[in-house]
C-alpha cells in the first residue's frame, strides 16, 4: 500500500476505534490467515503498481488478465531497468 496510515491501522490488532469499515473488514479477513505481511511502499517507489491501479480505474472490465505487460508497463520497466543499470555503473 502507498498509504502509511492505512498500513498502520490494518496492522494493529484491535478492531475497535473510528476506522473505516474497509479496514475493519481487511483485519477480519487477515485473522483467518496463518501468515501475512503488509508493507508500506511509497507510490514513487512502485511505479508499476501505481500505473496498473490507474489502468484499472479507467477500464470497465471487472478483471483483465494480461499475457504480457501492456505497453505502459513495458515502458516503466524499461526505464527502471535502465536506471538500475546506470546506478550500478556509478
Amino acid at each position: 500500500s502507498d498509504n502509511l496510515e492505512n498500513v498502520s491501522s490494518i496492522c494493529k490488532s484491535k478492531l475497535d476505534g473510528p476506522k473505516s469499515s474497509l479496514i475493519r473488514r481487511i483485519q477480519q479477513i487477515l485473522t483467518f490467515e496463518e501468515k501475512w505481511s503488509l508493507n508500506y511502499v511509497p507510490r514513487e517507489s512502485n511505479r508499476v503498481a501505481d500505473a496498473l491501479a490507474k489502468m484499472a480505474l479507467m477500464r470497465d472490465e471487472a478483471l483483465h488478465m494480461f499475457e504480457e505487460p501492456p505497453l505502459e508497463i513495458k515502458k516503466i520497466l524499461k526505464e527502471d531497468c535502465t536506471f538500475d543499470n546506470l546506478s550500478m555503473i556509478y
